[in-house]
């Protein structure tokens, strides 16, 4: 065989039937010494032509079986297969978790399976992931009432370990007895109120819970506690706040539902396209490199993860960046708090710092509470304005808005795009479009950005995107704007 066919050091070159057939002729008329195809009717003919099929099947067959061993050439279950041999696997279809705000008697466990539902049309139900019981130990809302009205009475209430005492008066009610607790509380997580004859304490932060402990002359008239509830359906199911709000499953003790915090977005089965771009960020699971390693740990075992990018300062003063000497800063699109959190204390090495503005308290190896820092990412929304000249020698596609649109999109969103990582419009996106769309003989991109999503264009420019290391640049199609120049 030539040693230009087959597995060459450019790849796999396979023959062609047309090239078959003239093998074929060539070594039947230099055997025979006539010319075989001088009857392209002749029985011999008709014979070499079904030959030089099934043989040309066969090298067709040889090339899927070749293209089928590399994660960016294999499909379908074969691109599973590939991927096996770097530890990475499809991700699985996945549901969305919302964190539920669950008001409740007291002590009432809501079991797994409990359904609930939005109340928007269509409705959306949402099912109770796990046995989730509602004490005043996790508590983000509770309602406090005077268990007994005593004069010259202490009432306490600890917060999070901090104690709060008020001494009622001779003359003493419940209202002046709640009133005055509510008067002591100094909290800048928690804020008190009193109304309809309760003391009311809410967490300022809608996704924090807390830790309360009462005197014996003081109880509860309901806690809320935040339960987390799956979509009934695969994939990314976006609700406004305060929409999840029905009780289907009758449970014993569970007064109201509410959704007020972001969710947990859900996926459906990872795509071919998707398989390929996470897989080189996966495979840095096994890396020496820390950065590497935890971005890699927050792509594979966090749901809902859009990007992550990481950044360390490994000098001995503060950067320009604010990062703290021999620290890491991990900047994520996506994914719930304390996963990403957890990951970064699974991959990080001892006696790194780890720097944000977002803190979740982890238990460490004893019980004590550690510090996980990491930031999001600040948007920035990238409109692009591409003006397009014709080629006279091809001919432009009558869809070439709606693919010029879904080329750019789709670049933006590919794992060449993390936080921190300038928009080089002729890098990232012209190379595509001449590939992809014929008839273009030159294209001009022109750009503009800002951070305020509701902010319309101003003037297009020229020339790169600048990105800092806490921000991502995002767009969609309604800021694309493809206009035919000539």
């Amino acid at each position: 065989m030539s040693n230009i066919y087959g597995v060459t050091p450019k790849g796999l070159v396979i023959k062609r039937f047309d090239e078959i057939m003239n093998d074929l002729h060539d070594s039947l008329s230099d055997g025979w010494g006539v010319n075989t195809r001088h009857n392209p009717k002749s029985y011999l003919n008709v014979q070499l032509t079904a030959y030089a099929d099934k043989i040309a099947e066969l090298w067709e067959l040889g090339e899927q079986i070749y293209q089928s061993m590399y994660p960016f050439s294999a499909e379908g279950a074969s691109l599973d297969n590939a991927v096996q041999f770097g530890g990475v696997a499809r991700e699985d279809p996945r549901p969305t978790f919302y964190p539920i705000h669950c008001e409740c008697i007291e002590g009432t466990t809501i079991p797994r399976g409990t359904r609930i539902r939005s109340n928007t049309n269509p409705a959306i139900e949402f099912i109770a992931s796990a046995d989730t019981r509602i004490t005043r130990s996790a508590f983000n809302q509770v309602k406090i009432r005077a268990a007994v009205v005593i004069s010259s009475e202490i009432y306490t209430i600890a917060l999070d370990g901090d104690l709060f005492q008020y001494t009622s008066s001779a003359a003493a009610t419940e209202e002046e007895i709640l009133t005055g607790l509510s008067a002591e509380i100094t909290s800048d997580t928690l804020f008190a109120t009193v109304a309809d004859g309760l003391l009311f304490l809410g967490a300022v932060d809608a996704q924090r819970t807390h830790v309360l402990v009462l005197g014996s002359n003081l109880t509860t008239e309901s806690v809320t506690g935040i339960v987390n509830f799956a979509s009934e359906e695969h994939g990314e199911i976006s609700l406004p706040h305060n929409t999840i709000t029905q009780i289907v499953t009758a449970v014993p003790g569970l007064l109201s539902v509410v959704n007020l915090i972001p969710y947990i977005a859900g996926r459906l089965l990872e795509t071919d396209v998707g398989l390929r771009r996470s897989y080189t960020d996966k495979i840095f699971i096994r890396s020496n490199r820390m950065l590497e390693s935890i971005k890699s740990a927050i792509l594979r075992n966090v749901q809902g993860i859009i990007s992550v990018a990481g950044f360390q300062n490994d000098t001995n003063i503060t950067d320009a960046y604010g990062r703290w000497p021999h620290s890491i800063e991990m900047v994520v699109e996506g994914g719930s708090d304390y996963e990403i959190a957890m990951q970064i204390w699974d991959k990080k090495a001892a006696g790194i710092n780890t720097f944000g503005t977002i803190e979740v308290i982890i238990p460490g190896d004893e019980g004590e509470p550690i510090p996980i820092r990491f930031n999001r990412p600040e948007r920035v929304f990238t409109w692009f304005h591409i003006s397009l000249y014709m080629n006279p020698a091809e001919i432009l596609p009558p869809n070439y808005v709606e693919a010029i649109k879904a080329i750019i999109v789709g670049a933006m969103t590919s794992a060449e795009v993390a936080p921190g990582t300038p928009i080089i419009p002729q890098r990232l996106i012209e190379g595509r479009i001449y590939l992809n769309i014929p008839g273009i003989g030159h294209i001009d991109i022109r750009t503009f950005h800002t951070t305020d999503p509701n902010q319309p264009p101003g003037a297009f420019v020229a020339g790169m995107v600048p990105i800092s290391p806490r921000q991502l640049a995002v767009t969609d199609e309604t800021r694309i704007e493809v206009v035919l120049s000539g």
